[in-house]
């Protein structure tokens, strides 16, 4: 014949309990002895771990409204200056310019 397997720590009776194995070392232990952790996972105590506290912070709510709003205006007045009207490149404005008008004020006025 052969020699009878070596009995681990839960290889022994007790009435009401079964063996169980850890899910991370893989250690057959009573199931009274095991904890079932934050994962739902059963554990051998020294392998049990608390959840980490960072899963529940929360963050502060980011207001992100203006206090106060104005109505967009429906229409937009364009002021024709005097060198605006002008035919004159990078001195003539959009919708102001009239074509063969030299008229041009170096300062401006």
């Amino acid at each position: 014949m052969g020699t009878t397997p070596q009995k681990g720590r839960a290889d022994f009776l007790s009435p009401g309990d079964f063996n169980a194995v850890c899910s991370m070392c893989g250690r057959k232990r009573k199931a009274s002895t095991m904890e079932k952790n934050w994962q739902g996972l059963y554990r051998c105590p020294e392998h049990n771990e608390p959840r980490q506290p960072q899963d529940f912070v929360r963050n502060v709510k980011d207001d992100q409204s203006v206090p106060w709003a104005q109505l967009p205006q429906k229409t937009f007045t364009v002021l024709c200056t005097r060198n605006g009207v002008s035919a004159i490149p990078d001195a003539a404005m959009p919708d102001c310019s009239i074509p063969d008008n030299a008229v041009y004020d170096p300062n401006g006025v």
